[in-house]
């Protein structure tokens, strides 16, 4: 924290730590209640769960409209009319979950007709989609650094929620009750936010046809970006469910979930970073590619230590914290904790991207992603199964984040960065020679 708090200073540095609490919180909680919980209902009801979950985070990609990725630009260029652009953005983002929830019924009783319980599942899951609108003023206090309200309101939600578990857990309640937890929790935490806004403004709702439009149009490359990540992120599950069958997936989702317990550091240093990079472009290029470069390299170094820590421990973890029943999935996780790290770089190059104005080009290389996956999903699938899938997901997330911008003239910079910053180019802050 202090290198942090050195670079970019004490707010960035005290945004951080708010949003570190959120990720620690959010670990521990899912420690303890997603671990009970997996073992509980068992490889084949887990798998399920998670199944119906892919298939609604696909969804959950078009309802976002891709604003995270834009709407704080927005805020920190037009501070008199954040009121406007938020509400403008909540609407159409929860008219588009309405139009989702629609198609996903449609969609699941035609393919699951015949299976009540997967049907069941999903379409009680995709109620979350509504109240996940609401999450969009997250991005409202992240674009004044004041993280810490919305820390506390994810933390009671996802407390409420975990209490919520603990009694279906204890009461030995259906899979169904499980699958409304996603949309309590989004409920929760769409009330608390609201509540915390409208206390730091005036309760004045105003929705604008203009910024509607442009912020739609501003994330167009974007949508689409995030639909192809979401088909390349949870097409494994999925094509694992329908090739092999639902135990897979609750043995290979095991693998993933813990393959993303330490992103909590990471996503929270990038979500403080956003803002403070936009701005360093406005005014030093040369410091706007050096605070680039530092996140890179914080994301990829910290990431290697954690792979190592993850590949020689992997068996350990999952017997002790899940059980024998899902020990096939140890061998994933090693794979899986490495892809890690080229998607946590993707994630942060998006600051560079927005800066940048070159948006329209994440379609193509994702698109690239995407293919690959597939066929690499299809054919390792069928020849490891679930350690097949974990291999096409890594191999992949190198195409994308690596290779594929490389194909383009226009985003070869951002590979050229990220390559800079894993070797440490101009990453540390030489100090100032003392004079004698």
């Amino acid at each position: 924290m202090k290198i942090i708090k050195k670079i970019v200073g004490n707010r960035f540095a005290s945004n951080t730590l708010w949003l570190l609490l959120d990720r620690i919180l959010q670990l521990l909680l899912g420690l303890i209640v997603g671990i009970w919980t997996a073992r509980y209902l068992g490889p084949s009801n887990f798998g399920v769960l998670n199944y119906g979950a892919s298939i609604i985070t696909f969804f959950s990609v078009i309802c976002s409209l891709g604003l995270e990725n834009v709407i704080i630009k927005y805020f920190v260029d037009n501070p008199k009319k954040n009121n406007t652009i938020l509400f403008s953005a909540i609407a159409i983002r929860a008219t588009t979950a309405v139009l989702s929830i629609i198609v996903i019924y449609i969609m699941v009783s035609l393919i699951h007709y015949d299976d009540k319980i997967v049907k069941s599942v999903i379409i009680l899951q995709s109620l979350a989609l509504i109240f996940n609108s609401f999450d969009t003023i997250d991005y409202w206090f992240q674009s004044i650094l004041m993280s810490k309200y919305v820390v506390l309101a994810k933390s009671i939600a996802r407390l409420f929620v975990s209490l919520w578990k603990i009694y279906l857990l204890i009461s030995n309640a259906s899979l169904a009750f499980f699958a409304l937890s996603s949309a309590i929790e989004a409920l929760i935490l769409g009330i608390i936010l609201l509540v915390i806004y409208f206390k730091k403004n005036k309760i004045n709702v105003s929705i604008s046809k203009r910024y509607s439009t442009e912020l739609v149009l501003n994330s167009y490359h974007f949508i689409l970006s995030g639909l192809l990540i979401s088909l390349f992120t949870q097409m494994d599950k999925i094509m694992l469910g329908n090739l092999i069958g639902k135990e897979s997936v609750g043995v290979y989702s095991v693998a993933a979930n813990i393959a993303t317990l330490w992103y909590f550091i990471p996503l929270s240093v990038i979500n403080s970073a956003r803002p403070i990079i936009l701005k360093k472009k406005q005014n030093s290029i040369l410091d706007y590619q050096r605070n680039l470069k530092q996140l890179y390299a914080f994301i990829f170094w910290l990431g290697v230590l954690v792979s190592v820590f993850i590949t020689l421990f992997s068996n350990i973890i999952i017997k002790h914290l899940y059980g024998q029943q899902y020990i096939e999935a140890s061998v994933p996780l090693i794979i899986l904790i490495w892809s890690s790290i080229f998607s946590l770089l993707g994630t942060a190059r998006n600051i560079w991207i927005v800066s940048e104005g070159v948006n329209k080009y994440t379609k193509y290389y994702f698109l690239i992603g995407v293919i690959a996956n597939f066929l690499l999903n299809y054919i390792f699938i069928n020849l490891f199964g679930a350690l097949g899938s974990a291999l096409a997901t890594l191999i992949a997330q190198i195409i994308t984040t690596i290779i594929a911008p490389m194909l383009f003239k226009k985003t070869k910079e951002s590979t050229y960065l990220m390559g800079k910053a894993l070797l440490l180019h101009d990453v540390i802050p030489k100090n100032k020679k003392l004079k004698r």
